[in-house]
């Protein structure tokens, strides 16, 4: 389904991370969907990546190397054929060597892209995704593949905490812009915290209604990952967004293993704002 208008802001730049998978092509996609309405350049990185413990042996394994460079390359020339399609603005950037997520991490440094997008299958998010996330200088995005790009409906995780609050205002803006619904969704663990996760979602709602966005709450008790996910799911959303670290008191909704495990989990596209 077409984006007809740009939901979110500042996206001059987006960063898509390819290996030429099934995954890869979804996020190729989903890159080029995005940057259409919103006038981005789509730069596509691939890291032909060499094992560390190859890495000293290069000057021996001419072959294996000109192989990984060979499928990089198609990897790239395939996002390029998206995106000219498109009628989308594409670079390549391509690199040779260990550890992939340092080149495409240095590259969002150094081309200050505003949003990186990456692939998943199933419940493998990958080594590599993980560090992307957990050192992107951005908004990253995970679409999973068979997901469908959607801001009908935007749902926004919040524990109150500063960081939930960063990536709420980014949803109350994407709502706003697109006209679309937002579902706010906070989870207590134990029955003590209800109020406190009803503080949550109110401080939200308040935010959304001032913005003139259509808003509903909910308020659960469980465990936080699943909660999030049914309620996605409940409301079949197009999009769940969460800050990437959160309160470092009861709940630490949103410490890495919440946030890794929704992306995860979730069939949903889910993004990741962090705090700058």
């Amino acid at each position: 389904m077409a984006i007809g208008a740009c939901p979110l802001t500042k996206v001059d730049k987006i960063l898509v991370a390819t290996d030429g998978s099934e995954a890869a092509r979804f996020a190729a996609q989903a890159a080029v969907e995005l940057a259409k309405p919103c006038g981005s350049t789509v730069y596509a990185i691939c890291v032909a990546e060499v094992p560390i413990f190859a890495a000293e042996f290069v000057e021996t394994l001419p072959q294996l190397i000109d192989s990984l460079e060979k499928r990089a390359n198609a990897a790239l020339d395939e996002v390029k054929t998206i995106a000219n399609k498109a009628g989308v603005k594409c670079e390549t950037i391509s690199y040779t060597g260990p550890e992939p997520y340092k080149y495409i991490i240095d590259e969002a440094i150094k081309n200050s892209v505003d949003l990186i997008i990456l692939g998943k299958k199933g419940v493998i998010l990958g080594a590599v995704g993980k560090k992307v996330i957990g050192n992107a200088p951005c908004k990253v995005l995970v679409v999973p593949v068979g997901a469908t790009l959607s801001f009908d409906k935007i749902l926004i995780a919040t524990d109150g905490s500063v960081y939930s609050q960063i990536a709420a205002a980014e949803a109350i803006g994407a709502a706003k812009r697109f006209n679309s619904e937002l579902i706010v969704v906070s989870v207590a663990k134990k029955n003590e915290n209800i109020p406190y996760a009803e503080e949550s979602v109110k401080i939200v709602k308040e935010a959304a209604e001032r913005e003139g966005v259509k808003v509903q709450t909910v308020v659960a008790r469980g465990e936080p990952f699943e909660q999030i996910i049914d309620t996605a799911n409940k409301n079949t959303v197009g999009l769940i967004v969460m800050g990437t670290y959160g309160r470092t008191g009861i709940e630490k909704f949103f410490m890495g293993s919440v946030t890794e495990r929704v992306i995860s989990t979730s069939a949903r596209p889910v993004m990741v704002v962090r705090k700058k």
